[in-house]
C-alpha cells in the first residue's frame, strides 16, 4: 500500500498531479492499540462563570458517548469547528483530565481514571504528545539537547548519562535537526526548528500513540508542509499510531488513514479517508467540505452556510446536536431531528454517521467538491 502525499504548494490543491507527489511506503495498520469505549467527560461550571460569581452550577459536556479504535501505525485525524471537543478529548487520553463515564483501554488497560502523575512511567512513554505552540513547550533556561535528554531520563532510558546522550544524538538525526544543535537554546531556534525538538521528545521513549494537536497551525505556511511530512515519516518508521487534531482537511486528506468528525462533543461521522471526503455525508461534514480552500479555480465548490454560531456545550440544543444548523433538517419528519439523538448507523465498509436522515436522502446528495474530467 503507498501514501502519496504533495509536494508543500499542492496542500490547497484539490486537483494535484498524483505524478507530481512524493510516494513512501506506508505500513499496514495492526493490531487495536487505543480503544475508546463510551468515553464522557463533563464539567460542572457557574452558570454565570464569565462574571466571576458564584450560584448554580451548569454541567458543560465537553464530549458525549465517543467510541472508536485506532490501531498500529494508522493516521486517524480528529476534525471539527473549535469548541468541538477535539482537545478535550485529548487531554482525558493524556490523563490531563480523567473520563466522567465510559473507558479507555491502552493494549487492554484501562487509563481513563488514573492522572498522568498517577500513571506509571510505561504508560506515559506509550501515549505522548506534540503541542499546537512550540514556543510554549521548551524549557526556555535548558539547551535543546539537555531538554531531550531530560525527557530520556523521565522514561527511564539507558543505563547511564553516555547512553542517554547518544540517543539524544540519535533523536536530532530523526527529527533533522544537526547534532551541532543539542547545544542551542530555544531562542536561537525558529518555530520550526522548535517544533521539530518536540516531536524528538514526543518519539524519545518509543510512543506507542502519538496526539497531534494542530501541530502546525502556529507555524509560517513555508514551514507547515515540512514539518507534517516529517512527522508522518518517523510514524511510519516507528510504527506509531497518530491522531492528528486539526480543522484543515486539506491536510487532512492527504495524510489520514481515517477522519473521525465531531460536533458538539458528538463523533457525527467517521470512516476512511475516501468515505469521509465522497457522499453521503453528515450534513455537517459536508458543510465543512464547503469550506475548504482550493487554488484551483478550474474546480466547482458547493457553497454552504451555515446558520448561526456553534451552541454552548453547556446549553447543547435538543434532539440532534445539529439540528439548529442542519440545512436538511426539513427532510426528516416528526420534529424527530428536535426530540431523539441520532443513532449511530454504519454504512457500506464500516462507514459512520450519526443522524436522522433516511437512506434514500443520503442517496440524493452529490459532491461538495466536483473535479473536472479531463
Amino acid at each position: 500500500m503507498c501514501s502519496r502525499r504533495p509536494s508543500r504548494a499542492k496542500y490547497h490543491d484539490w486537483n494535484a498531479p498524483i505524478a507530481a507527489a512524493k510516494t513512501t511506503e506506508k505500513n499496514e495498520p495492526g493490531e487495536v492499540v487505543l480503544k475508546m469505549d463510551n468515553l464522557k467527560k463533563y464539567y460542572q461550571v457557574a452558570a454565570n462563570a464569565l462574571f466571576g460569581s458564584s450560584g448554580e452550577m451548569k454541567v458543560v459536556k465537553a464530549n458525549e458517548t465517543l467510541t472508536f479504535e485506532a490501531r498500529e501505525s494508522e493516521t486517524l485525524a480528529i476534525v471539527g469547528e473549535s469548541g468541538c471537543g477535539k482537545s478535550t478529548f485529548a487531554k482525558v487520553l493524556m490523563g490531563l483530565e480523567t473520563a466522567t463515564e465510559g473507558k479507555i483501554l491502552l493494549g487492554g488497560k484501562e487509563i481513563q481514571n488514573t492522572p498522568i502523575e498517577s500513571r506509571d512511567t510505561r504508560t506515559v512513554a506509550d501515549v505522548q504528545m506534540v503541542f499546537q505552540n512550540p514556543f510554549d513547550t521548551l524549557n526556555p533556561s535548558m539547551t535543546v539537547g539537555r531538554q531531550i535528554i531530560r525527557a530520556l531520563e523521565i522514561f527511564k532510558f539507558g543505563a547511564n548519562d553516555n547512553e542517554r546522550r547518544q540517543r539524544m544524538l540519535e533523536l536530532l538525526d530523526l527529527v533533522k535537526l544537526p547534532r551541532a544543535f543539542a547545544e542551542r537554546m530555544p531562542r536561537q531556534l525558529s518555530g520550526g526548528q522548535k517544533q521539530r525538538v518536540g516531536i524528538a521528545r514526543a518519539f524519545a521513549g518509543g510512543a506507542k500513540i502519538v496526539v497531534a494537536d494542530e501541530p502546525v497551525s502556529a507555524l509560517d505556511v513555508s514551514v507547515q508542509a515540512a514539518v507534517t511530512d516529517l512527522l508522518m515519516d518517523i510514524q511510519r518508521e516507528e510504527k506509531t499510531t497518530l491522531l492528528f487534531i486539526s480543522h484543515d482537511l486539506s491536510i487532512v486528506r492527504y495524510l489520514s488513514d481515517r477522519v473521525m468528525v465531531m460536533y458538539l462533543g458528538h463523533v457525527v461521522e467517521m470512516g476512511s479517508t475516501d468515505q469521509v471526503f465522497a457522499p453521503p455525508y453528515h450534513p455537517y461534514t459536508e458543510a465543512l467540505l464547503s469550506a475548504v480552500p482550493i487554488a484551483d479555480t478550474s474546480i466547482e465548490k458547493e457553497h454552504i452556510v451555515l446558520e448561526g454560531d456553534i451552541p454552548s456545550a453547556m446549553n447543547p440544543p435538543s434532539g440532534c446536536p445539529f439540528q439548529t444548523r442542519c440545512r436538511w433538517k426539513s427532510e426528516v419528519g416528526g420534529g424527530l431531528c428536535d426530540k431523539e439523538v441520532p443513532p449511530i448507523r454504519t454504512l457500506a465498509d464500516g462507514h459512520q454517521i450519526k443522524c436522522h436522515l433516511a437512506d434514500d436522502v443520503l442517496d440524493r446528495m452529490g459532491p461538495v467538491i466536483k473535479i473536472a474530467a479531463e
